[in-house]
Parts: C-alpha cells; structure tokens; sequence
C-alpha cells in the first residue's frame, strides 16, 4: 500500500511539472506576451525567449537628433517616451523590421529613438 501511495505522489508530482509549467519570466515580457504564451515560446523555441530578452534592453536606443541631417534618415512618425531613461521595448508597440532601422522622434524633446533591425540584433546576441 505505502509503495502504491509513493508511485501515486511521485506521478501527480511529475505531472504537475510537466504540464503547469510556471516559469518565471521578466515580468516586462508581459507587456505583450501572457504566461501561457511564453510557456509556450520557451517549450517550443527557447532560443525566441533569449532574443525577446535581449530585445528589451537592445533593440532600441536613444539620441540626439542630429542637427542638419533631417533629410539622412527617414522618420516614421512621433513616440511618446515616458522616461526616456527607462524603456521597456513592448511597451513601443513597435515590430521590427528584418534590415532596416526605424526612427521615431520622442514627442516634447530634441531627441530621436532608434528601433535596430532585426538583423542587428541577432548578431548581437550572446
């Protein structure tokens, strides 16, 4: 009896791990992605949750407009930042493009955000 009891805990154990997996991801992820999905992504594509990490702190950049060079990159449009210091790249609501850049100026300020491709940043992931 005490061995059927131990197999019986041992599987509701083993079970419970397989399918509620609860990972815990960087709660920025959620900005745009549930638990589930990303439960999904890491069993299906672990590599897709590297990437979308390093998305949030380097898909994007921020600098100064450059001063007489209004005509060398084409901006898509204005973006509200709310600290330009702080930025959560789901928060954007951007998609990246494969290989090309994309330039927003940030509304109330001299500033321009910089959306990298998504080539560049795949190179640069570790």
């Amino acid at each position: 009896m005490k061995k059927v009891l131990v197999i019986l805990i041992s599987i509701m154990f083993s079970g419970s791990t397989l399918f509620g997996q609860n990972t815990e991801f960087d709660s920025r992820l959620l900005v745009k992605y549930s638990v589930k999905e990303l439960n999904k992504i890491e069993k299906e594509n672990p590599s897709e949750i590297r990437f979308l990490l390093h998305c949030i702190e380097s898909a994007q950049y921020i600098t100064p407009f450059p001063e007489g060079k209004e005509d060398a990159v084409e901006i898509i449009g204005e973006m509200e930042v709310r600290d330009i210091n702080n930025i959560n790249f789901f928060e954007l609501n951007v998609e990246l493009i494969q290989d090309n850049y994309q330039y927003y100026t940030i509304k109330g300020s001299d500033m321009l955000l910089v959306i990298k491709s998504k080539d560049h940043i795949l190179k640069t992931l570790k």
